[in-house]
Order: C-alpha cells, then sequence, then structure tokens
C-alpha cells in the first residue's frame, strides 16, 4: 500500500499531473525532497523516474539561462538602437500620417505635406481618437495636387484634445487617386517613454518606424488650409 501525504501529492500535482515543471529551481527542489521523504518504503520512486526528473530540472535551468541571455542581449541591441536615433536630432525629417501622440505640453504640431496626382475633391484629413470617434475633419481645398495642411491639436468644437494618442487618415473624398499625406518638421529630441523610443517634432511624438525621409526638407508649396 502506497502511502500519501499532503505534501507528496502536491509535489505529484506539481511535477506529473501539469506535465510540465512549474516554479523556480528551489520550490522543484523542496518538492523533490519532500517526494524521497514520503514516498512509500514498500513501493519507493523508481530510479528512472528519479533521473527524468533531475533532467527535467537540468532542462528548465537551461532554458531559464537561454532567456537570461536573450533578455540581456535585447536590452543591449535597444540600447545601441536608441542611441542611433539620437543621430535625428536636428534634422529635417517627414513621417506618415497615422498614429501620433501629443504630450499635452502645447508645443506646436508640425505641418502635414499633401499629394495627390489628380486634382482633389471633397478631401479632408480626419482625426479620431484611439476609440475611433471622429473629433476633426480639417478640409483640403478642391482643384490642388499639392498643398500644406495643419492641424491645431483641437476638435471640432475648437476645445484643445487631451494627451494621448490619436489617428490621422486622409479621406480622399471624390479625388481619382489616393491623396498622401506626411508631417514634416524637425527632430527635436528622442524620447525613451515606458512604450518605446519616440522622436519629438514640436508638441508631437512619433514612432521611429513612422520616419520616412531624412534629411530633406520637404516643404510644398500650395494653398494652406
Amino acid at each position: 500500500m502506497k502511502i500519501e501525504t499532503p505534501t507528496s501529492t502536491a509535489a505529484a500535482a506539481n511535477m506529473n499531473t501539469t506535465g510540465g515543471l512549474k516554479g523556480s529551481k528551489d520550490e522543484f527542489l523542496k518538492l523533490f525532497m519532500a517526494q524521497l521523504q514520503h514516498q512509500d518504503p514498500f513501493a519507493p520512486t523508481s530510479g528512472a523516474d528519479m533521473v527524468a526528473q533531475l533532467a527535467q530540472l537540468s532542462s528548465v535551468e537551461q532554458a531559464k539561462e537561454t532567456n537570461n541571455q536573450l533578455a540581456d542581449l535585447a536590452a543591449s541591441q535597444s540600447a545601441v538602437a536608441n542611441a542611433g536615433l539620437s543621430n535625428l536630432v536636428g534634422r529635417s525629417c517627414s513621417a506618415s500620417l497615422g498614429t501620433a501622440t501629443l504630450d499635452g505640453k502645447g508645443g506646436m504640431l508640425p505641418p502635414i505635406d499633401l499629394a495627390s496626382s489628380s486634382p482633389t475633391k471633397g478631401a479632408a484629413i480626419v482625426v479620431t481618437d484611439a476609440q475611433g470617434k471622429e473629433l476633426r475633419r480639417i478640409a483640403i481645398p478642391d482643384g490642388i495636387t499639392t498643398t500644406i495642411a495643419a492641424w491645431d491639436g483641437k476638435d471640432s468644437n475648437g476645445n484643445p484634445v487631451k494627451a494621448g494618442t490619436y489617428q490621422l487618415q486622409v479621406d480622399n473624398g471624390q479625388t481619382g487617386s489616393s491623396i498622401t499625406g506626411k508631417w514634416s518638421g524637425r527632430v527635436d529630441a528622442v524620447e525613451l517613454t515606458t512604450d518605446g523610443p519616440r522622436l519629438r517634432m514640436g508638441g508631437l511624438l512619433l514612432m521611429p518606424a513612422d520616419i520616412r525621409t531624412i534629411g530633406t526638407q520637404h516643404g510644398l508649396t500650395g494653398q494652406e488650409s
């Protein structure tokens, strides 16, 4: 008859029933020792089972060490990438419209360069919040192919929007071709936020992946909206 105790039962549940080792190395050793102390003397755990459990411990320890090394490598690569972004400070860049973050500090937003291969008609820049609610629709003049637009960081009622993330998209209206829009300005700083590095253009924070050109001024001539 096999003697069962709460400790040995917990050990078995942790190492066998779950199909894998959970917890730290110390927890494993405590459960392993408890299993040895409370095993049935008339039906002890076989040597093969004990070797399998020790091999499992070794495998988990190696996996843990690999994960630690990968985390260190990722941190090192991130530091190098962040240092590289500092080369953009002071340079004129353009960035695609899309997700943009306002920090609410009141800085002016950079201009938006717009270009279309056919004359515009009924087009607009649409600003929405993180929930997809439309806050502002900025009309693009009809009959042009290039222009510079601007968003002052306010909603349709003239109230400044709160700090947060917003989406800017171009509604082509009845324009015969798609209209491309890009932020255009100088990178003032690199800010390391909890969401990752961001490039500051005035009162706007942009993701590095949104940068499209570096070191070239993109001031399109045309009407302002």
